[in-house]
């Protein structure tokens, strides 16, 4: 059920009407029935695998809760759970990729006694849709209640809480302490937060269909499929086209997610912060996909000892392997781990500046010049790298470098409605946060009448300019 389709714009108000009608104490299950129906939606037959997540992050977790408080030690406990959750994301997703590369290495060292031993059986099955957010979510569940000692008691808020379906499939990855006070208390609505989740969900339905989808369509992927048949300006003008294709991609998923959960007097953490304007590529990693961000600095760089470590070159190390685990997130292929080494060793060189400076990422620069440069290589740096991110393979990625490099500047032969969605996007991304928050408020504040008006609106651009095509969401694929 993709968010902007008929489906979902029924059941969408056909559950928040449901969960508002029936008595308090079944609402929860309003929402854990809606989270689950909405997941099977997709899939029948992946619906065990989410389950199984669920099952054994709620009895981890209260294993670990019944450990912490009788004083004993939680950690071999703890490894057990995580191994166990992890399996089913190595098994799906990063299995055929492990045991391949294992066997060619064996085969390319001569060594043939192993090399039958390493063909091991592939896994012939499609992705779990959204497997690496809601277990990234289950596992920092399990290990805050381990530092804790408070687990959740109750399954049925606890697996709402990890399936909440307007954020169970792409995020944002929200933690324990960002939901389930919820869940618990039950917000009723506060003013303006239907005005709010209205305008979110019809600013993510703009950016996916009239931005996202058109680029697509229209520029990245017909280049990405076959680089080698355009011009090196063509090649250029993708890129640009790519980055801020997947930008209003996954932002208009967050913004639909975040909107749809204020229906329910739900707050969401935001996860894109204008992620383009960073001057830094540390400042582009707190503004872009901000929850996992957040995820990794505290349950991966932190726990590698972070900033204290003991010497520079730890403190680095700990910095490209984040960056390098981050980029594998995305992806089972050696893109992503060049795409993360590349994005480490940028971070790790605005570290070495940030020691010498004293100037934190998102602190103001000393004049326009400072500002001017800064921005203009981290955008190009995130732009270039893009190439690893989005291509199939290394052999993609390296002859669409070739083509950049080739030299060939003959004017693109692109359609007049994707180069206005490419200006007018990027016109709209660096444009004055100001702008936006008060667009945000006149809508909120407009009533029903204005509400359905400018919805309307959305809706017919929509359908007069979008591509007509139901297409997934980038980070579906994640």
């Amino acid at each position: 059920m993709l968010f902007p389709t008929l489906d979902y714009l029924l059941f969408l108000p056909l559950s928040v009407l449901l969960y508002w009608l029936v008595p308090r104490r079944a609402r929860l299950g309003v929402l854990g029935i809606a989270s689950l129906a909405f997941y099977a939606s997709w899939k029948l037959a992946y619906l065990p695998v989410l389950l199984s997540v669920i099952a054994i992050a709620w009895f981890g977790g209260l294993r670990l809760a019944h450990l912490r408080e009788q004083g004993r030690g939680t950690r071999p406990t703890l490894v057990l759970v995580l191994g166990l959750l992890l399996l089913p994301l190595i098994a799906f997703k990063y299995w055929n990729w492990l045991s391949s590369d294992l066997h060619a290495a064996v085969e390319w060292l001569g060594m043939p006694a192993l090399s039958a031993a390493t063909r091991l059986p592939q896994v012939e099955l499609p992705l779990p849709i959204g497997i690496s957010f809601f277990t990234f979510q289950a596992l920092a569940y399990v290990i805050d209640t381990a530092r804790s000692g408070k687990g959740e008691n109750d399954v049925l808020r606890f697996g709402t809480f990890l399936t909440f379906f307007p954020q169970l499939i792409a995020g944002p990855i929200v933690r324990r302490e960002q939901l389930l006070p919820q869940l618990i208390d039950l917000p009723n609505l506060v003013s303006g937060q239907v005005g709010s989740g209205l305008f979110r969900i019809g600013r993510g339905m703009a950016k996916k269909v009239l931005f996202a989808d058109v680029l697509r369509v229209g520029v990245v992927d017909p280049i990405f499929a076959e680089p080698g048949r355009f011009t090196s300006l063509e090649l250029l003008v993708a890129l640009y086209a790519y980055t801020l294709q997947i930008y209003y991609d996954f932002s208009g998923y967050t913004d639909i997610a975040i909107g749809s959960a204020r229906l329910f007097g739900i707050e969401l953490p935001e996860n894109f912060r204008r992620p383009y304007k960073a001057t830094s590529v540390a400042g582009f990693w707190r503004r872009w996909h901000v929850t996992l961000s957040n995820w990794v600095r505290d349950y991966i760089y932190y726990p590698l000892g972070g900033a204290r470590s003991a010497t520079s070159f730890r403190i680095y190390t700990n910095i490209v392997v984040t960056l390098v685990i981050m980029g594998v997130w995305h992806g089972a292929s050696w893109n992503f781990v060049v795409y993360g080494l590349l994005h480490g060793g940028a971070v790790a060189v605005n570290r070495v500046i940030r020691s010498r400076t004293g100037r934190r990422p998102d602190d103001p620069l000393p004049g326009v010049w400072a500002w001017t440069w800064r921005f203009l290589l981290t955008f190009h740096f995130v732009v270039l790298a893009r190439v690893l991110f989005r291509s199939p393979d290394f052999d993609t990625s390296w002859l669409y470098v070739l083509g950049l490099l080739e030299g060939s500047w003959q004017l693109p032969r692109f359609s007049v409605l994707a180069w206005v969605m490419l200006a007018l996007g990027y016109l709209v991304h660096f444009s004055p946060d100001r702008w936006q928050d008060w667009a945000e408020r006149r809508f909120t504040v407009g009533g029903p009448m204005i509400w359905a008006a400018v919805l309307a609106v959305v809706g017919a651009t929509c359908l007069l300019l979008g591509t007509g095509e139901q297409l997934s969401f980038i980070y579906y694929e994640f």
